[in-house]
């Protein structure tokens, strides 16, 4: 008997599409369904002041490893605890786009850090409440305040570094819903406070505009006005110029923009920055090795 391969019907044609669709989508556990129960006692204060401290000096990979396993044993103490919680967000956040030897590895640093930061927005009653009912984040994200920005932004980033990291073309086309569910997330950020740490919501939409195809969103003009307003509201932090000159300027093809900004990173002295020690070391060695391989990007 002969088997064709032929799709020759709607209905099987509609079938082989969404399994593929199925196949390739972003799909995580809640954070919120994934607290662990306190295993040891000791002084939150003391942790949190220490991890402060190693913030001061993380200029490694290692060092900020460290950081990240101080504020882990945070929770194990309380594993609801809001500081660590925000704070492991973002630092898994950084670990996963800056410091990670394989696509593998920040995988697992990406979703990492989008459970944690689900953990501490699921700290806002309302929120929790919205979504212990089946809300999704995009459902629940209105209720939301000034208090959870900083989890709001690094989920996501830790999405988004994830959706145009760590998939391939295919996949980011069939996951084109990932960027549109974050724009909410967006949106309310610019409502409640768009100036939080320097213009980070700002920034947020200047890469947005930056790095989406038109067709999602993309928009070079609209990416250049929200740099604009994120130095305006962060003139002494690094990752802004550092930001523009990687995802805006290459766009644009601008060499002597791109050199003008990642000049002005590498002359600041990275203890004073307003920005994060830690990232600010971060952002400086990579500007040096940019302009040091300038010749690729334009």
């Amino acid at each position: 008997m002969y088997y064709s391969l032929s799709i020759s019907t709607p209905v099987q044609v509609m079938i082989v599409l969404c399994t593929f669709i199925l196949c390739g989508c972003m799909s995580f556990e809640e954070g919120w369904k994934q607290f662990k129960k306190p295993t040891k006692t000791g002084d939150i204060a003391e942790l949190l002041k220490k991890a402060q401290d190693q913030t001061d000096e993380a200029d490694t990979k290692e060092k900020v490893l460290q950081l990240v396993r101080t504020y882990e044993s945070v929770l194990e103490i309380n594993p609801y605890n809001y500081e660590a919680l925000k704070k492991l967000g973002g630092w898994l956040t950084f670990l996963g786009m800056y410091y990670s030897d394989s696509i593998e590895e920040k995988k697992n640093r990406l979703l990492d850090a989008v459970k944690y930061n689900e953990q501490a927005m699921y700290t806002n009653p309302e929120f929790k409440d919205l979504v212990d009912k089946g809300a999704s984040v995009w459902d629940a994200y209105k209720v939301l305040t000034t208090r959870e920005v900083p989890p709001m932004f690094y989920w996501w980033a830790a999405g988004a570094g994830y959706w145009r990291e760590c998939l391939n073309r295919t996949s980011r086309l069939i996951n084109f819903i990932h960027p549109l569910r974050g724009k909410k997330i967006l949106e309310r950020m610019l409502e409640i406070d768009p100036t939080w740490d320097g213009g980070h919501p700002y920034y947020a939409w200047a890469v947005r505009y930056s790095v989406l195809p038109r067709l999602l969103g993309g928009d070079l003009e609209k990416a250049e006005e929200f740099f604009d307003k994120a130095i305006e509201a962060g003139p002494n932090w690094l990752y802004i110029r550092h930001g523009r000159a990687k995802y805006l300027h290459t766009k644009k093809k601008d060499s002597k923009a791109f050199r003008e900004d990642l000049q002005w990173v590498i002359e600041q002295d990275p203890h004073k920055a307003d920005s994060p020690y830690p990232a600010n070391v971060l952002f400086q060695k990579e500007a040096k090795e940019f302009l040091a391989n300038i010749d690729d990007y334009f």
